[in-house]
C-alpha cells in the first residue's frame, strides 16, 4: 500500500503541474541552416504500425514550418526537437483526414506548452471552416484547464487562418527566412465531391525558397505539368508515391471488387503518383534530390523496389526513401 500510495503521489504531482513543466520543454532550434524532417511518411487515413500520418517539418535558421498535420504529428514534433508551441506556421496541402487529424492536438498542446506567438494556418478553401470546428471541439477542454493556466490567451486567438484560393503559382508570404508559394495540383482533378459552401475542394503543392536552397512538397497529386514547372530547378522535391499493384492486391484480399474497386483504382492511377510518373516529374523538373514519402502501398511492400522504376527516368539525382524522423539538410548558404 505504501508503494502504491507513492506511485499515486508522483502521478498526482505530475498531473498538477502540466503547464509549468511543459512550458520549459524543448525550444527553438538555435543552429543556422535549413533542414527537412519527415515526421510522418504513411499515406491514407488507415493507421500503420511503423509510419505516422503525413507531416513534414522545415526548419530555417531556427524558424519552423509544418507542412500537413497528420495524426501523431505532435509527438513526432517533440521527437524532432520542435515542441508544438514552437511551430511558426502550418500549411495544409488539402483537407483529407490523413493530413489534418493531428491539427487538433497540435493546437491544444501548443496552448498547454505556453504558446504566446500566433501560429498562422494556411490552406485551401475549407480550411477556415475546418479550424473553426476544431476550435469548437477544444473549447470544453480549454475551459477545464483554464484554472490551472491563469492569464493564458484564448486558444482561438493563437491560430489565425489564411485561406488561399490558388490555381496558377502564387506567392503566399515572405517572412525573410522563406518565400512560400503554392500551385494547385491534380489530386481532385477527376474524382471529387460536389461544391461545398466554401467552394470546390483543392489540393496544393508548396514551394519554399530560402537562402540555403529551395524545397517543393508535392502534396497529394497525380501527374501534373503545373507542379512539374513549379518544381523547376528545386534543390529538393518531397513527393508522394503509390504502388498500384500492391494496393490492388491488398484491396482484393480485403474483399473489394467491382465498381468500388474500380473507382478506388481510378483514383490511385490518376490522382496519385506512380514510381514511373514521379521519376518523370523529377527528371523534367531537374531537381537535385528526390525524397519519397506518403507511401500508399499494400502491406509487406518493400519500398526498395521503387528505386528501379524511379531510376528509369530520374537517372542522376539523389533518391531518398523516406522514413519517419528522417532529417535531410537543405543545401548551403547562397
Amino acid at each position: 500500500m505504501i508503494a502504491r500510495r507513492g506511485v499515486l503521489a508522483l502521478l498526482g504531482a505530475g498531473a498538477a503541474m502540466p503547464f509549468a513543466g511543459f512550458a520549459q520543454w524543448g525550444g527553438r532550434p538555435a543552429t543556422k541552416g535549413a533542414q527537412v524532417t519527415l515526421l510522418g511518411t504513411s499515406g491514407g487515413p488507415p493507421p500503420h504500425v511503423d509510419r505516422s500520418q503525413p507531416a513534414n517539418l522545415l526548419t530555417v535558421d531556427g524558424r519552423s514550418y509544418l507542412i500537413d498535420a497528420g495524426e501523431n504529428c505532435g509527438q513526432q514534433l517533440m521527437r524532432a526537437g520542435t515542441p508544438p508551441s514552437k511551430v511558426d506556421a502550418t500549411l495544409l496541402t488539402h483537407l483529407h483526414w490523413d493530413h489534418t487529424l493531428g491539427l487538433d492536438y497540435l493546437m491544444a498542446s501548443g496552448w498547454m506548452l505556453g504558446r504566446t506567438a500566433p501560429m498562422p494556418i494556411w490552406g485551401p478553401p475549407g480550411t477556415a471552416d475546418f479550424v473553426a470546428d476544431v476550435l469548437r471541439s477544444d473549447r470544453i477542454g480549454e475551459d477545464i484547464f483554464r484554472p490551472q493556466a491563469p492569464g493564458r490567451p484564448p486558444l482561438a486567438s493563437l491560430y489565425p487562418v489564411h485561406e488561399a484560393d490558388v490555381t496558377a503559382p502564387q506567392t503566399l508570404f515572405d517572412d525573410g527566412a522563406v518565400r512560400v508559394s503554392a500551385v494547385a495540383n491534380t489530386h481532385f482533378a477527376q474524382i471529387h465531391s460536389p461544391p461545398h459552401d466554401y467552394g470546390l475542394d483543392k489540393s496544393y503543392a508548396y514551394r519554399f525558397d530560402t537562402a540555403y536552397g529551395s524545397v517543393v512538397f508535392t502534396g497529394d497529386t497525380g501527374p501534373s505539368d503545373p507542379v512539374t514547372r513549379f518544381a523547376e530547378g528545386a534543390d529538393m522535391l518531397v513527393a508522394e508515391i503509390v504502388d498500384l499493384d500492391s494496393i490492388k492486391a491488398s484491396m482484393q484480399a480485403a474483399g473489394s471488387s467491382g465498381s468500388a474497386l474500380e473507382v478506388l483504382m481510378q483514383h490511385m492511377e490518376t490522382q496519385h503518383l506512380s514510381a514511373d510518373a514521379l521519376g518523370q516529374m523529377a527528371q523534367e523538373a531537374r531537381v537535385k534530390t528526390l525524397v519519397v514519402t506518403h507511401f500508399v502501398t499494400g502491406p509487406h511492400f518493400d519500398p526498395q523496389s521503387l528505386i528501379a522504376p524511379l531510376r528509369r527516368h530520374f537517372a542522376k539525382g539523389d533518391i531518398l526513401l523516406g522514413r519517419d524522423l528522417m532529417t535531410i539538410p537543405l543545401g548551403k548558404p547562397a
